[in-house]
């Protein structure tokens, strides 16, 4: 002890390893912290809402499922090529035509003509598909399909899970009670 009543010990103060421990901690816990309030400031709005009511094109290709569109995308691309293949080379010729020196509009119209004639016959073929399938269901069935589309177009389903569960109940085909 010395003269005044305190410890070496305490005189000397903290320990250098457990300064750095308590900075260590004190930015984590700040780190935290601001994650949460980041967190809490960007979604302070909920969710964006979808301006309108939901688009038709939307709903024919949920209810079709994946499986069937990508069956006829692959119809699709066989007549014309590989999808894939074709996208790359249209997206190609857009760039080295907006990269030119003078900007070729005639070109790029072309360009951008014959995708919108290719995603018009993909289109065709979702419509086709989807009433052939509206055709095969029961009177039932079509007007169970119908109240989900009418509920989809009056509610958001972001903010209820019951209304997203009844959307997405016809993609897998189960349509019975």
């Amino acid at each position: 002890m010395s003269q005044d009543g305190t410890s070496q010990e305490t005189k000397r103060g903290l320990r250098p390893w457990l300064k750095v421990l308590l900075g260590v901690s004190l930015a984590l816990n700040l780190a935290v912290v601001g994650l949460g309030a980041g967190a809490a400031w960007r979604f302070r709005d909920g969710p964006p809402m979808a301006e309108g009511p939901p688009m038709l094109g939307r709903f024919v290709f949920k209810d079709l499922g994946r499986k069937e569109i990508r069956r006829l995308l692959r119809e699709g691309s066989a007549a014309t090529g590989g999808a894939p293949d074709r996208r790359r080379a249209e997206m190609g010729q857009v760039i080295a035509l907006i990269k030119a020196e003078t900007l070729d509009v005639p070109a790029m119209n072309a360009v951008l003509d014959a995708h919108i004639v290719e995603t018009s016959a993909f289109m065709r073929s979702v419509v086709q598909a989807w009433g052939q399938r509206l055709e095969g269901m029961s009177l039932k069935d079509r007007r169970r399909l119908a109240d989900r589309m009418q509920r989809r177009m009056e509610h958001d389903p972001h903010h209820s899970r019951r209304s997203h569960d009844d959307f997405h109940e016809g993609r897998r085909g189960d349509l019975s009670d």
